[in-house]
C-alpha cells in the first residue's frame, strides 16, 4: 500500500473517517480551521480562535485515532502509535491584522500551516481573484518574515500569481501549494502559471495537486483520474517528482450549506454537486499505483504521495533554510 500525506482534506473528520485513512494508507492530513464549520474566507479573531478551540476539543475526542503534529517528529511518532497525525493551518491569515506577534499564540497552539490569501484581497496581498494581481504589502513582506521564523508552512495555493511569487523571492524555507494544479492544462485562476512552478521549485517548495473538478478541468467540463493524472504528468516533467505532491480537497460527508460562499464564484468554483475524478481513499491509492503506467518508479510515487511534503515540512518546523 501506498503511504499518504495529503495536504489538504476537508472531510469531516469522524472516527470512521480517520479509521478509513489510516486503513487506506493515510498517514497524515492537513486540515482547514477557519472552514470547520463552514466557509470563511476572512477570518476575524475571534472566530478564528473559536475556530481553533473547537477543532482542537473535537480532536481530543478521538484521541484514540489521530495525533496533531507541531514538530517534524510528530509525523513518526503518529505513525508508530497507529494514528493519523493532523495537521492544523489556515487558508487565509487568522485575524490578526497588523499584530504579527499574535501569531506566536496561535504557533504555540499547534497551527503549523498559514496560508497569505484567499482568493481576494487582504491586508497582506492579493488572492487569485483579484484581477489587479498587485502582489504582496508591505506588511505581507513582513508576514512571510514572521512565518519564517516561527516555522509555520507558508501555503500559496488560493494566492494571486505576483503575490505568489512576492512570497518565493523572500521566503528563507521552501514554500507549499498545497492544493491547486496546472493553470496551462487548466486555466482557472486558482491554478498555477509555469512562472510560479518554476519560482516554486527554485524554492525547494512543493506543489499539491489536487482532485476538486473545476481545478482540474475547466467549470462545465467533467474531469477523468486520467485527467488528474496529466496534472501529476506536467508537473513532474516541469518540476521534477521531488517537488510534487497531493492535495485531495475531499470534502466526504461535508453538507452542501459548507460551501455557499464558494458558490458565489461559479467561473471559478463551478456548480454544486461536484463529481471528483478521484472520490474516494481507495480510488486515491488507484490512481497512485497507476502512476507507474506512466513511467514513474516507485520512489517517485512514494516522494509524491507522501514523501516530499513530509522533508518540506521537517525543513521548516526546524527552521532550516531553503535551498
Amino acid at each position: 500500500m501506498i503511504k499518504v500525506f495529503d495536504l489538504l482534506n476537508g472531510a469531516r473528520m469522524t472516527a470512521a473517517y480517520a479509521e478509513a485513512s489510516l486503513a487506506h494508507g493515510v498517514e497524515a492530513v492537513h486540515i482547514t480551521l477557519n472552514n470547520f464549520r463552514g466557509i470563511n474566507p476572512i477570518p476575524d479573531l475571534r472566530h478564528s480562535l473559536n475556530q481553533l478551540a473547537d477543532y482542537r476539543a473535537h480532536l481530543a475526542t478521538l484521541s484514540d485515532l489521530v495525533q496533531v503534529v507541531e514538530d517534524g517528529d510528530g509525523f513518526e511518532r503518529a505513525r508508530k502509535a497507529g494514528k493519523l497525525g493532523i495537521v492544523l493551518g489556515y487558508q487565509n491569515v487568522p485575524g490578526v491584522e497588523r499584530d504579527l506577534k499574535l501569531m506566536e499564540l496561535f504557533h504555540a497552539l499547534g497551527v503549523r500551516v498559514i496560508q497569505v490569501a484567499h482568493n481576494i484581497r487582504n491586508l497582506y496581498g492579493d488572492g487569485c481573484a483579484e484581477p489587479a494581481d498587485a502582489g504582496l504589502s508591505s506588511l505581507g513582506r513582513e508576514l512571510v518574515g514572521v512565518l519564517n521564523d516561527l516555522g509555520i508552512v507558508i501555503d500559496l495555493s488560493h494566492v494571486g500569481d505576483r503575490s505568489g511569487l512576492d512570497v518565493l523571492a523572500i521566503s528563507r524555507h521552501p514554500v507549499a501549494v498545497t492544493h491547486a494544479n496546472a493553470y496551462a492544462l487548466c486555466p482557472n485562476a486558482r491554478n498555477k502559471s509555469d512562472a510560479l512552478l518554476d519560482a516554486l521549485k527554485a524554492n525547494g517548495g512543493v506543489l499539491g495537486i489536487t482532485y476538486l473538478p473545476p481545478l482540474v478541468r475547466m467549470p462545465g467540463e467533467t474531469p477523468g483520474v486520467q485527467d488528474v493524472v496529466a496534472h501529476i504528468r506536467y508537473a513532474v516533467d516541469r518540476l521534477g517528482a521531488a517537488h510534487v505532491g497531493i492535495g485531495s480537497d475531499f470534502i466526504t460527508d461535508q453538507p452542501a450549506e459548507r460551501y455557499q460562499e464558494f458558490m458565489r464564484k461559479p467561473e471559478v468554483y463551478g456548480t454544486w454537486p461536484w463529481r471528483y475524478p478521484i472520490d474516494d481513499l481507495q480510488a486515491q491509492q488507484d490512481m497512485l499505483a497507476g502512476l507507474a503506467d506512466i513511467g514513474l518508479a516507485r520512489r517517485d510515487i512514494d516522494a509524491i504521495a507522501r514523501d516530499n511534503f513530509l522533508r518540506l515540512f521537517r525543513i521548516v518546523m526546524a527552521g532550516t533554510p531553503a535551498a
